[in-house]
């Protein structure tokens, strides 16, 4: 697989998982990445069944060539974004494994990730504490206890982790001077207000009036990533069937470039999410259970997943973006250029947005905000 079906297939993960999630909470943030790249790395392994139920619902293949391939691309994808220096992003992945268990070769040489030993066994509260630690570092102490109490224990055998860690400059940055208190409406116009500091800005930037919603794409210095902002003319559950119709990238299909003058809130979110629950609901049911078949991983003994954890993080102020996160898996046994027209866009009432990659628009984070 190359990486641009690869890249395609986390954007339709990414809309999966929003359609789930956003019913959740008002206000949330995720990585469909890093959810995918640690799925992408159990399907690897997984055969049978328990492999067609997650190639399912990561839309891609099922074959192990395909998920290997899928797996790379996020490293690919992270080299090419920090070529020229000009933003920060890291996006490492790591197997965690009970000291002893021997890993088929075939399994750990598709992946080229770093293998760890741990001593989940004799010391599985310590080897949690670990993971943790090094996760944290990885994404600047902004992701910190990823796998909370219980999700590791002494029938643990291996932990796959997916760690992303994003700092970006706008190309275009809102002056401090001009931001100042505005009402936003978590519920609507017609309903009560909440005072928050609302950033504005006037700029030649790509933006798009859809059926529905406007959208506006705030580039990273480098070019490279953009933050894009969708606003519905009513409740932001409206863009679902949009977003599950074409991913992030049909909602920004037909961007063009305007004179946009822009008020947007500064935010700042955290989520913690179990997403195992989420995974079933997408089809994922035998690699929870007795029955799963994880052969490609270890014949020494029969594995299944116990919990999927994700955290992420965002903030986002006149300067631009610092966005972190991070998902483990634990096993036990069993367009054209023309003169800008000015457009008016204020960001005053719940949006989502995405935090995107490229042409095709890859969600590398994904969230809507109510109460900024």
């Amino acid at each position: 697989m190359s990486t641009e079906p690869a890249l395609a297939a986390d954007d339709a993960f990414g809309a999966d998982l929003y359609r789930l999630l956003s019913g959740q909470a008002p206000d949330a943030v995720f990585s469909p990445v890093s959810v995918a790249s640690v799925l992408q790395m159990a399907l690897c392994g997984a055969r049978g069944q328990t492999a067609a139920e997650l190639a399912g619902a990561l839309h891609l293949d099922g074959s192990p060539e395909g998920a290997a391939a899928a797996v790379r691309a996020l490293p690919a994808l992270a080299a090419s974004v920090t070529a020229d220096g000009s933003v920060t992003f890291r996006a490492p992945a790591a197997l965690w494994v009970q000291s002893g268990l021997p890993l088929r070769p075939g399994f750990t040489a598709g992946l080229g990730q770093a293998v760890a030993e741990a001593d989940f066994a004799g010391a599985p509260q310590q080897a949690r504490a670990e993971i943790n630690r090094v996760v944290a570092e990885q994404t600047e102490q902004k992701i910190t206890g990823l796998l909370p109490s219980g999700t590791v224990d002494e029938k643990t055998r291996l932990v796959l982790t997916s760690a992303i860690y994003l700092k970006a400059g706008w190309a275009e940055t809102f002056p401090e001077r001009a931001t100042a208190d505005a009402p936003f409406y978590p519920d609507g116009p017609d309903r009560p207000s909440r005072t928050v500091r609302m950033m504005h800005s006037a700029a030649a930037r790509m933006y798009l009036r859809g059926d529905g919603y406007q959208a506006v794409l705030l580039p990273y210095r480098g070019g490279s990533l953009a933050m894009a902002v969708v606003l519905p003319d009513g409740p932001v559950a409206a863009l679902g069937p949009a977003l599950a119709a074409g991913g992030v990238a049909g909602l920004l299909a037909g961007t063009a470039r305007y004179q946009v003058t822009l008020s947007l809130p500064r935010f700042r979110l955290e989520t913690a999410l179990d997403l195992v629950p989420v995974l079933r609901q997408l089809g994922v049911r035998q690699a929870f259970t007795e029955h799963a078949d994880f052969g490609g991983i270890t014949e020494a003994v029969r594995l299944a997943i116990n919990a999927v954890a994700h955290k992420a993080y965002i903030d986002v102020d006149e300067l631009g973006t610092e966005a972190a996160a991070a998902t483990a898996v634990g096993f036990r046994p069993t367009a054209a250029f023309r003169a800008p027209e000015p457009v008016t866009m204020t960001v005053d009432r719940p949006f989502l947005f995405a935090i995107v990659s490229g042409p095709a628009s890859l969600p590398l984070f994904l969230g809507q905000v109510s109460h900024p």
